[in-house]
């Protein structure tokens, strides 16, 4: 395999090409204090003239989570002293320090890992492991009961529940050459990548505990670790296959004296025992186990028994992507049915600056995916797109900008559902002139099934959402067919929002 000396390389946007080149960390963070002028919010957001503007009647469930910790929230954690440019609008992922689960009745099952004493600079993953909780949500959204289990970790990369309601849990934890040493590869918080089965959500017994991999020395060619690195991960079930699929960032060291690279990692697991199901070829160091460089968003879908997946990569292949994989393609050639961008990224390989951010896919009753996400490619500043994609083989059918902001005024966290006979997107408009500036203006805007808008919201006040969780849909209880979504707060609890019923 030959190495791209002044770029990076990685995961092939073709299955049938071989992977060229390793890609290059995230850099550190900047030496330089951030300002702290104040800064004002964005300004509102501009409709056009034939777009009426409206309440967005939003309503807010606070559950209570006892005593077990606090959940993040946004306003509390806000990354202001890390990454280029500043959280909520970093080039890279974050593990999701909440992620629910909607059960066939309506209720949830909401894992969160305690960020009590948690600083600004811990959205990437905590100081110290913490507790990971469930809090179990009744179906009328109106109380919760929480279980601390017996998981700790420094990041949260993974909740999914099966048909039979056994809980995963992707976590990570220390490994045994874990040291203290400034400057030194083995000095990692949490270079293990595990994922626990219980049959309970307390965790005290589990079916299993499997070690993925990071149980190494990070110095050894081809070590493999650090999960959810500039990233985070996503894991659900294929009832169809009766498989666990999990997909996190990572990063592994590729032969030049024990530099690590960060890319994607891809793999099934068997649900009953919770070992690995390897692919043909380099069950490690290859294919889905090295799927784009650098990869900092993940999102997984899982429709019969058919693996959808996003990746935001910055390197080779350097686009926003969506794929496709069934477990055939993976175990016969560890390779995709379609690997296409939705958006090609312009720039030199691995040069950390994509200006985008991952949104949300779903999948529509014609068998084709709507995607949004967050750009500044070609515009003032970053505004929100959304783009129709074929089912069969990821090309782009039409697309639509949703804002045309002035500079320094972002949309940033863009999210969608099916809503009525369209659907809803939302997304947050922020003042990036300043880092440190916690304003977000929160803002909805209905669309009709060919992409038109109908309806933009006013700001709606006393909401927050989290980066890379998904708008939800309740298929039973007392709000099927609704669409909501769940947060931290300023209270340190979880709340639970219900977007208005769609007429």
């Amino acid at each position: 395999m030959s190495l791209l000396l002044a770029a990076c390389g990685g995961g092939s946007s073709d299955s049938s090409a071989s992977q060229v080149s390793p890609s290059t960390a995230a850099p550190a963070a900047p030496a330089t204090a951030p300002p702290t002028t104040a800064t004002p919010a964005a300004p509102p957001a501009t409709a056009p003239a034939s777009v009426p503007v409206a309440d967005f009647k939003v309503t807010t469930q606070v559950i209570a989570t006892g005593a077990t910790g606090k959940v993040f929230g946004l306003k509390a954690n806000f990354f202001n002293d890390g990454l280029v440019p500043p959280s909520p609008m970093s080039n890279y992922g974050f593990p999701n320090p909440v992620i629910p689960v909607v059960n066939a009745d309506g209720s949830l099952d909401v894992a969160w890992l305690d960020y009590s004493g948690a600083t600004q600079s811990s959205v990437s993953g905590l100081g110290t492991p913490a507790t990971i909780s469930i809090t179990h949500i009744n179906p009328d959204l109106s109380t919760g009961a929480t279980t601390a289990t017996s998981l700790r970790s420094y990041k949260l990369l993974g909740f999914a529940k099966d048909a039979g309601g056994a809980f995963y849990i992707a976590y990570n934890i220390d490994h045994p050459y874990r040291n203290a040493v400034a400057g030194d590869v083995n000095n990692v918080n949490g270079n293990e990548l595990h994922i626990a089965k219980a049959s309970s959500a307390g965790f005290t017994a589990t079916a299993w505990d499997t070690l993925v991999f990071g149980n190494q020395d990070n110095s050894k060619d081809k070590s493999k670790g650090n999960p959810g690195t500039a990233g985070g991960g996503a894991l659900s079930y294929d009832a169809v296959n009766q498989k666990l699929v999990l997909y996190v960032a990572h990063q592994m060291a590729w032969g030049d004296n024990g530099t690590r690279h960060q890319a994607g990692y891809f793999r099934y697991f068997d649900a009953a025992t919770g070992n690995v199901v390897a692919p043909a070829g380099n069950s490690m160091n290859m294919g889905s186990a090295w799927f784009y460089s650098h990869n900092f968003n993940q999102r997984l879908l899982i429709d019969n028994g058919v693996a959808y997946t996003l990746a935001h990569g910055d390197a080779y292949p350097r686009q926003l992507g969506l794929s496709a994989r069934t477990l055939a393609s993976y175990l016969g050639s560890d390779g995709t049915v379609f690997d296409k961008p939705y958006q090609a990224i312009d720039g030199a390989e691995g040069d950390n600056t994509t200006n985008a951010e991952t949104g949300q896919f779903i999948k529509l009753s014609s068998g084709d995916f709507a995607i949004v996400h967050a750009t500044s490619q070609g515009r003032a500043a970053r505004d929100v797109r959304i783009s129709l994609v074929s089912g069969a083989d990821g090309s782009v059918r039409s697309s639509a900008w949703l804002t045309s902001n002035a500079a320094n005024t972002q949309a940033i966290m863009p999210k969608l559902e099916a809503y009525g006979s369209g659907f809803v997107v939302s997304y947050g408009l922020w003042n990036s002139s300043n880092r440190t500036n916690r304003a977000i203006e929160w803002h909805f805007i209905q669309l009709d099934a060919s992409l038109n808008p109908l309806v933009l919201s006013n700001p709606v006040p006393g909401i927050e959402f989290i980066a890379d969780l998904p708008l939800l849909r309740f298929t039973g209880g007392p709000n099927a067919g609704r669409v909501g979504w769940v947060s931290g707060n300023d209270q340190g609890t979880l709340s639970v929002n219900l977007a208005p019923a769609a007429h």
